[in-house]
């Protein structure tokens, strides 16, 4: 967890440093960012939280084979999107370099709750039922990213986008369908 929150910490350290100065630090303020160019700027941080909390929960001890699957997956799938996202960035945009995250989820028109990005508090390394604890977070992570996909559906410029949040939503409401008896089998 401590990877995480370093990684969360350090996403936001970097958009508070980006946006310090206003228009004038050089960032485009939020409503100046095309759609395609946020949801990338969005997506590939959400990504690499994904990436961190899958192989945090691997390493804390997932005992559940369908959750190793998940985060199997997440593990293989989600860098191989990021790096495609990032091509794209450079192609359209002419920088691979991801803008403050909270510009990118004002531009798409959600918060970081609604896009699944507040797990502050939350550690796989204390949590007394890790498989539990992975399901929980990551049910609520990956529905941010279905939010944030079906938004891009409807929006994004760029075919290229609409096929990569048509696969996002497939992939991770199919993990969620996974995930959801194991977050709920402690309260049910």
């Amino acid at each position: 967890m401590q990877k995480l929150t370093a990684v969360v910490l350090g996403t936001i350290a970097l958009g508070l440093a980006g946006c310090g100065g206003g228009e004038d630090a050089g960032q485009p303020a939020a409503g100046d960012v095309s759609f395609d160019r946020a949801f990338i700027d969005a997506m590939v941080p959400h990504h690499q939280a994904a990436i961190e909390m899958a192989g945090e929960a691997k390493d804390t001890g997932l005992t559940q084979p369908d959750l190793i699957k998940v985060a199997d997956d997440i593990l293989a799938t989600q860098q191989t999107e990021i790096d495609q996202m990032l091509a794209w960035r450079e192609e359209w945009f002419g920088s691979r370099d991801v803008g403050p995250e909270e510009n990118a989820l004002a531009t798409i028109g959600v918060s970081a709750g609604e896009a699944g990005m507040e797990h502050s508090g939350m550690s796989l390394s204390t949590a007394g039922d890790v498989d539990q604890a992975f399901a929980e977070m990551m049910i609520e992570h990956h529905e941010g990213a279905v939010t944030m996909a079906r938004i891009a559906q409807g929006r994004a410029d760029h075919d290229e986008i609409v096929g990569l949040a048509g696969e996002i939503i497939a992939a991770q409401e199919r993990e969620i369908d996974v995930m959801r008896p194991h977050a709920e089998g402690a309260h049910g």
